[in-house]
């Protein structure tokens, strides 16, 4: 699983927090949202870029809700970086892929 670069949902959040080193990218998003999918390949593609250097987890809001409220998410799409338990960096609204980039960087 570690070897992962992009995982699903709450459970793999919660398991990559616990056992992983790597930086985690958290992309919580919902089906209804434009802007989730128009990052999405921005996002997949920053994971193919930085290979290996980070855990890509895109999360669902409407499929787990719990989890959006314990990062604080108010509007989508939003991403939160973590290193194990500690928030990095949230990253709210659709933005340009440097400011994404910029972030991981700094966060390595």
């Amino acid at each position: 699983m570690l070897d992962q670069t992009t995982f699903q949902g709450s459970s793999a959040f919660e398991q990559l927090r616990h056992s992983s080193d790597k930086l985690i990218l958290v992309e919580v998003g919902a089906p209804h949202c434009g802007s989730c999918a128009t990052l999405k390949p921005v996002l997949e593609q920053l994971a193919i870029d930085h290979q290996g250097s980070f855990h890509l987890v895109e999360v669902d809001m409407t499929e787990d809700p719990e989890l959006a409220v314990e990062l604080g998410v108010r509007s989508v799409p939003t991403v939160v970086l973590f290193k194990g338990d500690q928030l990095i960096d949230r990253i709210v609204g659709l933005k340009p892929k440097k400011l994404y980039s910029d972030s991981i960087q700094k966060s390595l």
